[in-house]
């Protein structure tokens, strides 16, 4: 669906904070007999999305990526939330939150080395375009994360990107998948339709026919649903990816923590796997 076709920015590498405060969950790892985080080696990936649930049993963070589809995530006491979020503690994140996770592979899982929550004050968001109403300057667009539709004003200022160059509100057409940054001017708690809010930028992703190119590591690969969850390379967002057209041999190459490079099709609602490529990397 919608969520399953968006590039999302990646955040700038994040330094780790040293202050006492954070340095005692480390320490406390250290002292259970696990790594402390400086020694968590291997690539740092990012993970951006809504929390769904944190589960403290199975300790696992459940994620509806931006880039598509439901991911879980390791946590232990070695996960560190970022010194934007001083005062709050992982577990007290409420669902609903917007997060993004710098991830690596720990002991084959994906694990959260740190968490950071977006600002209260500024929305992005990743949908799907329902309609495009000229007349009033209204974009209509449907959110994954809600049953609703939300609503928002084009003006004048607000810039808007089609695919890197710069484009015009004429651009924005049904079934497209954009990227939307705004201040809200209501909460769009409870699901609720933000119709006073005023689109800051709008960045068209993917229409109808346009070919891809991603180069990453597979996340997860759900042969019964015919889906994957990509790493990409180039701007770290994990999404969502059709299999159903692959051949057999093409689905063998299919496996968590392959490197590869996928040609794809976005089809007005998800993007198509055509080719899969196995790809070295250098140690």
């Amino acid at each position: 669906m919608v969520g399953c076709a968006q590039a999302q920015v990646a955040a700038p590498a994040a330094s780790y904070p040293t202050s006492d405060d954070t340095a005692a969950q480390p320490t406390a790892a250290a002292a259970d007999g696990m790594s402390p985080v400086s020694e968590l080696a291997g690539k740092v990936g990012l993970v951006r999305g809504v929390l769904k649930r944190l589960d403290p049993i199975h300790d696992q963070l459940l994620i509806h990526a931006f880039g598509g589809g439901d991911i879980r995530i390791a946590f232990d006491a070695r996960t560190q939330l970022l010194p934007e979020n001083t005062g709050m503690h992982l577990m007290s994140l409420p669902a609903g939150s917007v997060v993004s996770v710098d991830t690596v592979i720990d002991n084959g899982k994906l694990f959260a080395r740190a968490v950071r929550t977006s600002p209260s004050n500024a929305v992005e968001l990743n949908g799907q375009v329902v309609r495009y109403d000229a007349a009033k300057s209204q974009l209509t667009l449907r959110y994954p994360m809600s049953p609703k539709s939300v609503a928002l004003r084009i003006t004048s200022g607000t810039v808007i990107v089609n695919r890197g160059q710069p484009g015009s509100p004429q651009d924005l057409s049904a079934g497209m998948l954009v990227r939307v940054q705004f201040s809200p001017a209501q909460s769009m708690a409870n699901n609720s339709v933000a119709n006073n809010n005023v689109a800051n930028n709008v960045e068209i992703l993917a229409e109808r026919g346009n070919s891809f190119t991603f180069e990453g590591r597979i996340v997860a690969v759900d042969l019964r649903a015919r889906v994957l969850a990509l790493s990409n390379d180039s701007d770290q967002a994990v999404r969502e990816l059709a299999i159903g057209s692959l051949d057999t041999t093409s689905l063998r190459l299919l496996r968590e923590g392959a490197d590869v490079s996928i040609q794809a099709e976005f089809d007005g609602d998800r993007y198509n796997v055509r080719t899969v490529t196995l790809v070295s990397r250098n140690p």
